[in-house]
Formats: structure tokens, C-alpha cells, sequence
């Protein structure tokens, strides 16, 4: 029997191979890695009290506005200042061709020193009758008609002295001075032009800016809203309630704040608003009539308002949701209901309690159930805004509508 030559190894090469397969077999199976949760950022949910702000489009009125006009009839003389600058009460602003009055006065005098002399000589003549009418050595209407031609030239003094005193008030008035302190305007009349015949005529206008009026109007209806507020509770009244900022046409603020003065006692029936109005300090006459500026009211403040970062409040097409990180680190969706902006905080009015931690960091990587690792993040760093807006945020900042 012959035998191959190849059969031999191959025998052992199958042994060998055997051999190992059985020894993978004995081995035990890797463990699996399990990945860590992943590293979000979480912030606190707070509460806190916070100003309600309004805005509305205000304009800006004179505090009070003067007419100055031409009460004697002539022919304005002299202009004596320089149109839209400031003037005080008291300064001369026109004069009249006085020519007139002055002859006026001069007869009026004339008639007054008669009227005294006429009184002299009556006054006189009754003195000399009396003793002789006790004596009935004249009649008693002769005495009667001297006392009365005495009272008739007490009554004559006193008309021409009246006469006399319209004289020169007339005078006094073709000078024409500032009846208020203010900005004058343009001047309405040019000199040498004939003025104040038959009813007064405008010369020119002082408008008192310092302080000064600025106008707003508020929709019946949020008035009625507000007022449910505070009557509920939701919002309280503060000291600084009723109080306003203004921002220019250019976007800057005033320095100054104001505070409400007035408002209307009945509602505009063609625009259903209300006419506020509010007094401010105005310095630097940065503010003119008839300039339009927004005005920023502050009608109370809101206690215990939820706040949370911006970042933590996702926007979907017909809702806003927050992640909420539960005590077993997991992630939770919260459906919410929002309500104003506080600076670069959400105030929520339904859907979150203070203390419960939300993400702000890493909102786009969680899911609903899914276990985080989550590390606490200041609201500034929230924000964006690093340790300058840590400093705004400790400060109430008002709620501004959306």
C-alpha cells in the first residue's frame, strides 16, 4: 500500500487549525463601551419683580405758548430782538409809535387839573352856603344846588382822573414786552406796518420749553387690560409708576425722565385712545414743539415674574418650548407660554416654576429623554453678554412689549 507524501502534513495542518478554533472559543467577548452623556449648559429658572413698560409715539408740546399782540392801534416803530432765541419776562420786544398817547396823556392831565379847579370853586361855594342856609338867610335850594354842583365836580375829578390813567395805559402799551419767559418765534409783523386796528394784532408767539409737555395716546383697550391687572394682582403699582423715557429721532435716550400729569377722562369716540400727557425738565431745549419722539411708560411692575435666558426658549412655528434637564438628569420638553422680553430674559406666564433647570447651552444636540450631563451657567453667560450684563441683570430692567 503506498503512501502520499502530502497526506501527513495536511493531517496536522486541520489538527492545528482545530486546535485554534477552539481556543477563540474558550475566550470571552470584549465588553461594549458605553459613551458618556453628553456636556450641556443649565440655567435657573427666577423670579423676580420687574417694571412693565408701554411704548407709545408721543409729541412734544410748548409747556405754555403766549401770544404777544399789538393792544393799541399805530404803527410799529421798532423790533427789539432777535427772532427764535430766548427772551424773560419783561423784556422790550416791540415799540408803537407812542406820538399819539403821549398827546393823549397830556390832554387827560389837562382835563384833570380842570376838573380839580371847577372842584375847588365848588367845594368853596357849598362851605359859604352851609352857615347861611342854617340861618334860612337863603333858600334851602340854593344850598341844595351848591352841594350839588360839588358832588357833580367830585364825580368830574374822578373821571378825568380815570381818563388820565386810560391815557397812560394806552401809552404803556406801544411798548410792547415779553409776558413770558420762552423761545420767541418769527415775528408776524414787519416793522412800519400799521397795527392793532379794530381787534388786536399777533406780533409774535413765546413758547415756554423749560419744562415741557410732551402727548401720547394709549388704546382703550389696553388701558382695560392694565387695569384688570392690577386688580387681580398680576401687576402692582411702584414708585416709579406713571414715570416715562423718551427716545429722540435719532435713536438716543433723554437723559431726563418725566412723569404723567394728565390723562383724558373720556375716550376719543373717532380713535378709541386715551390722551396722556406727560411733564418733563427740558435744559438744553434738545426737545422743540411739534417733535415726535417714543416714549417708554412705565406703568407698574410685575412681583414674582418667571424669567429665563432667551437662549433657553426655542421658537416652533405655532409655539415656544424650553428642555427642562429633571432631577434624574434627563431631558424633558415643556410646552410654554411667553410673555415679554426682561432685557435678554423670556417671562414666562405658564409652562416653567422657578428653580427648574433648562438648557442653554447645546439646545439643538437634546432629545426628549435623553440623560445629559449638565453644568450650571450664569443667566449673563446665558445671555451672551459676559460679566458687563451679569451687572444689568442684577438691576430690574423693564419688560418691554413684544
Amino acid at each position: 500500500m503506498s503512501v502520499n507524501p502530502f497526506s501527513v502534513p495536511r493531517r496536522l495542518l486541520l489538527a492545528a487549525l482545530a486546535a485554534a478554533v477552539a481556543a477563540c472559543g474558550q475566550q470571552k467577548e470584549a465588553p461594549k463601551v458605553v459613551p458618556a452623556p453628553p456636556r450641556i449648559g443649565v440655567a435657573a429658572v427666577r423670579t423676580a419683580a420687574v417694571p412693565v413698560i408701554r411704548e407709545y409715539v408721543g409729541t412734544v408740546a410748548a409747556y405754555r405758548s403766549v401770544e404777544i399782540t399789538a393792544r393799541v392801534e399805530g404803527f410799529l416803530e421798532a423790533r427789539h430782538f432777535t427772532e427764535g432765541t430766548d427772551v424773560r419776562k419783561g423784556d422790550l420786544l416791540y415799540t408803537i409809535d407812542p406820538a399819539q398817547y403821549q398827546a393823549k396823556v397830556r390832554d387827560a392831565e389837562a382835563e384833570l387839573a380842570r376838573a380839580v379847579a371847577n372842584l375847588g370853586n365848588a367845594r368853596a361855594k357849598a362851605e359859604r352856603l352851609a352857615p347861611l342856609a342854617k340861618e334860612e338867610a337863603i333858600s334851602q335850594q340854593d344850598f341844595d344846588d351848591a352841594v350839588a354842583a360839588q358832588k357833580a365836580a367830585e364825580a368830574q375829578v374822578e373821571s378825568a382822573r380815570a381818563n388820565l390813567e386810560t391815557a397812560k395805559l394806552n401809552l404803556g402799551y406801544t411798548s410792547v414786552y415779553a409776558t413770558e419767559s420762552g423761545r420767541i418765534g418769527e415775528t408776524q409783523v414787519p416793522e412800519g406796518r400799521l397795527v392793532g386796528r379794530g381787534t388786536p394784532t399777533l406780533l409774535a408767539t413765546i413758547d415756554k420749553i423749560d419744562p415741557i409737555y410732551v402727548s401720547f395716546t394709549t388704546p382703550d383697550r389696553d388701558a382695560l387690560v392694565l387695569r384688570k391687572a392690577f386688580e387681580s394682582g398680576e401687576l402692582r403699582r411702584d414708585d416709579l409708576a406713571n414715570t416715562a423715557r423718551f427716545i429722540l429721532p435719532d435713536g438716543s435716550e433723554l437723559a431726563v425722565p418725566g412723569r404723567v400729569d394728565f390723562s383724558a377722562a373720556q375716550v376719543n369716540k373717532d380713535t378709541g385712545t386715551i390722551t396722556q400727557r406727560a411733564v418733563l425738565p427740558n435744559p438744553t431745549r434738545i426737545l422743540l414743539p411739534g417733535m415726535y419722539v417714543r416714549v417708554e411708560l412705565r406703568v407698574g411692575e410685575r412681583p414674582n415674574a418667571v424669567l429665563v435666558p432667551q437662549k433657553a426658549v426655542v421658537k416652533m412655528p405655532n409655539a415656544h418650548i424650553a428642555w427642562v434637564v429633571g432631577a434624574d438628569n434627563k431631558v424633558e420638553r415643556r410646552d410654554l407660554v411667553v410673555g415679554e422680553w426682561v432685557g435678554d430674559e423670556w417671562i414666562i406666564e405658564k409652562g416653567l416654576v422657578a428653580g427648574e433647570r433648562v438648557v442653554v447651552d447645546g439646545v439643538q444636540r437634546v432629545q426628549p429623554g435623553m440623560a445629559v450631563d449638565p453644568v450650571p451657567v450664569s443667566t449673563a453667560a446665558a445671555a451672551g453678554h459676559g460679566a458687563a450684563a451679569a451687572a444689568k441683570a442684577a438691576a430690574p430692567v423693564p419688560a418691554k412689549t413684544k
